[in-house]
């Protein structure tokens, strides 16, 4: 959950509000509000969409939503 207080402060870098970025997105404010809120994992195509209206990489956003340890024990 507090990582994804990473992606709003990626958001709020580049647009004054959720609504405008969700408008550049062309998502509705709710959808966005969903995935920063940690109600909602993106997708892949969100994930991709993020990265583009925040002029960011894909897995600058993506690492937001994965683990941060891994689940496999490869020990």
């Amino acid at each position: 959950m507090a990582k994804v207080l990473d992606l709003r402060g990626m958001i709020y870098a580049k647009f004054d509000n959720e609504t405008k970025a969700a408008d550049a997105l062309g998502w509705s404010r709710q959808r966005l509000n969903k995935i920063t809120s940690g109600k909602k994992i993106p997708d892949l195509d969100e994930v991709n969409d993020l990265a583009r209206v925040l002029d960011t990489s894909f897995m600058d956003v993506a690492r937001i939503f994965l683990p941060s340890q891994s689940t496999n024990d490869d020990s």
